[in-house]
C-alpha cells in the first residue's frame, strides 16, 4: 500500500491496488491493518486483495453478491428459480468451492454463502443440498449423525 512516492500510503477507494479498486468499509479495514502494521514498522503483512459482497435493499427487493458472480470457462454454475416466490440463487463453483453468489428475493444465506465462499471449503458433501440454503444442509447432516 506504499505509493511510488517514498513513506507515503494510501488506503480505500482512493487508490488502485493491483489494478483494482475498493469502494466497500471491509477492504478498507483489511487495507489499514497493512499498512498500519508498515507504519510501526512492523512490516509483517502484505495485502493481496479482498473478496467482497453486497448486499442491497432497493424498494423491497433484496439482493446479496459476491466474488466471480459471471463465472467463466473454468466455471460452472448451479441455479435455482422460484419466480412464484421472486427467488433466485446462483452460485459459481470452481473445483467443488464457490467463487462467486448472486441472490436474489431471499438472501438470508448470504453471510453463510460468503463465509463458504471467503474459506474456500469444499463444498462436495453438501453439493446436492447447498441451494436449499444453511437450515436445509443442517438439518440434513444432523439426520445423518
Amino acid at each position: 500500500l506504499q505509493t511510488f512516492t517514498p513513506n507515503i500510503y494510501a488506503v480505500g477507494e482512493c487508490v488502485q491496488h493491483r489494478k483494482k479498486t475498493f469502494g466497500l468499509v471491509a477492504p478498507l479495514f483489511e487495507q489499514a491493518k497493512v499498512c498500519a502494521n508498515h507504519l510501526v514498522d512492523m512490516g509483517i503483512s502484505s495485502y493481496v486483495s479482498s473478496v467482497t459482497s453486497t448486499k442491497l435493499k432497493v424498494t423491497g427487493i433484496n439482493l446479496f453478491s459476491a466474488g466471480n458472480y459471471v463465472g467463466d470457462e473454468d466455471t460452472e454454475s448451479m441455479v435455482f428459480k422460484d419466480p412464484a416466490r421472486h427467488v433466485y440463487k446462483k452460485l459459481v463453483i470452481k473445483n467443488n468451492k464457490i467463487v462467486g453468489i448472486v441472490l436474489y428475493g431471499e438472501t438470508s444465506d448470504g453471510n453463510w454463502y460468503f463465509s463458504l465462499l471467503s474459506e474456500q471449503q469444499d463444498i462436495t458433501e453438501i453439493r446436492e443440498n447447498i441451494l436449499f440454503g444453511q437450515h436445509h444442509v443442517d438439518e440434513i447432516e444432523d439426520a445423518n449423525t
